[in-house]
């Protein structure tokens, strides 16, 4: 009788001992294999879901070695996208696979468990160029051939969705609500990738243009949001960049009439103005008004997302210390932002790509030379991906300040750069004195300068 009962506990222990580690294998991402032309060995995957609109909080720091070999396991409570570079990835608690990703989605490889999600996720669309018009290479002469092109490329996607047999169901609703925005997408982005406004002679007749297109646009597009208006749906990025539209009270009553838009959905996009404000500019009244707002959001996660973007504002106000970072000089030697402390420090932060920076160029090098002499330090740094590209630009064009770039995480995330051009006014005890400051073209920086430089 005893040797039965020991026999029964110690059938109980292992099934409890089974179940915890199936627990803890089912809750956790195994990733392992090389992310190349990352220009950093510490590799950001950022969470894609509803709340990557306002935070960063989800983030996963990918630590590679000098090839790009990493190897991490992670805690995942439910699937849900995640992005590398110019990849997306469909992460499903239990996922085992190999990967080896560039900055080209098309090039990347997946094996193991999760694998054909995320084979299937490297033909993802880029709604910035116009999803499947694919930055105006597909367009066709006027918007009904271009519709029937759009509409045959989202047929064959949506075949290849439904032949993939190792997905969820969850999975295959998710895209097939992406492949449904990306068309909505498509054809509104079709005015702007097309000539339809070549002979426009005025803002008045351009206006009239655009509102007589959106008007016939509606009887395509409504029955396609009425299909993805889902707050599940909000985790697929170009559901929520279509989505958008509903913001704006004309198309509103165009493109969403009789559509009711859940709270979920509403909220996301009252909370992503505060952020907006926050990310545009860091001071008393916009962290004010973000903390009162704070009060009244209801969804937990997107809760969490706006109070760490308060505290990374808050961080940025005038009269904080300034956040350090690291950067390198064009022969390859690294510097610190704290290594002109003692000096004015007024930083350009730009890139190769970036046409608004690219313009703004001259006018900061100008304030360089009319400063000559005095205690300031005039600091061009890149934000390029990578060294290539901003070295290959430097060959072409002649720079008589110091060039530098950075990748540092520091930079990035702490001074919160959303977008380029940004300009930054440090003083000379390494205080900000405005983390969004005017740009060099401005009337104002200069007056702002010489009242920094003359305390």
């Amino acid at each position: 009788m005893r040797k039965n009962i020991f026999f029964i506990v110690f059938i109980i222990l292992c099934a409890v001992s089974c179940t915890e580690k199936k627990s803890n294998f089912i809750n956790t991402v195994h990733l392992k294999g090389q992310l190349l032309d990352m220009g950093s060995q510490n590799v950001r995957m950022r969470f894609d879901g509803a709340a990557s609109m306002l935070g960063d909080s989800r983030d996963i720091l990918l630590k590679t070695d000098a090839a790009g070999y990493f190897d991490t396991t992670f805690v995942l409570k439910e699937p849900t996208y995640y992005t590398i570079s110019r990849n997306t990835l469909y992460l499903t608690p239990g996922d085992d696979m190999t990967i080896k990703v560039t900055q080209t989605n098309t090039e990347a490889e997946f094996s193991g468990i999760g694998a054909e999600a995320n084979n299937y996720m490297k033909f993802r669309l880029f709604p910035k160029g116009g999803s499947y018009l694919e930055a105006g290479g597909n367009l066709r002469g006027d918007f009904v051939s271009t519709k029937a092109l759009v509409d045959s490329l989202a047929a064959i996607r949506m075949h290849t969705l439904d032949t993939l047999s190792n997905v969820s169901d969850a999975f295959k609703k998710l895209e097939t609500a992406r492949i449904k925005a990306d068309i909505i997408n498509s054809y509104i982005c079709y005015a702007s990738y097309s000539r339809m406004f070549a002979e426009v002679k005025n803002e008045e007749e351009m206006r009239a243009k655009w509102n007589e297109f959106n008007v016939s646009l509606t009887q395509d597009v409504t029955p396609l949001y009425k299909e993805i208006v889902n707050e599940d749906m909000l985790n697929v990025a170009v559901v929520r960049d279509v989505l958008s539209y509903q913001e704006d009270s004309t198309l509103a009553s165009l493109w969403f009439k009789d559509i009711s838009i859940p709270a979920r959905t509403t909220e996301l996009y009252a909370c992503a103005k505060i952020v907006d404000n926050l990310r545009n500019e860091a001071s008393e009244q916009t962290v004010n008004e973000a903390k009162a707002f704070l009060q009244t959001v209801k969804n937990a996660d997107f809760a969490t997302e706006i109070e760490g973007k308060i505290v990374q504002a808050s961080k940025l106000l005038p009269g904080q210390p300034a956040i350090d970072f690291e950067m390198l000089d064009v022969e390859g030697n690294v510097k610190h932002l704290a290594d002109f402390k003692g000096k004015v420090i007024y930083i350009d932060l730009w890139a190769t790509w970036c046409g608004p920076c690219i313009q703004e160029s001259p006018a900061f090098e100008a304030l360089g030379k009319k400063y000559v002499g005095k205690d300031i330090v005039f600091l061009p740094v890149s934000t390029d991906t990578t060294t290539k590209p901003w070295l290959r630009y430097l060959d072409g064009h002649k720079k008589e300040l110091t060039q530098y770039h950075s990748n540092d995480v520091a930079l990035k995330e702490s001074w919160a750069i959303m977008y380029i051009p940004r300009f930054i006014l440090i003083d000379k005890d390494f205080n900000i004195v405005n983390a969004y400051a005017p740009r060099p073209s401005s009337e104002e920086i200069g007056t702002l300068i010489d009242s920094v430089l003359n305390k």
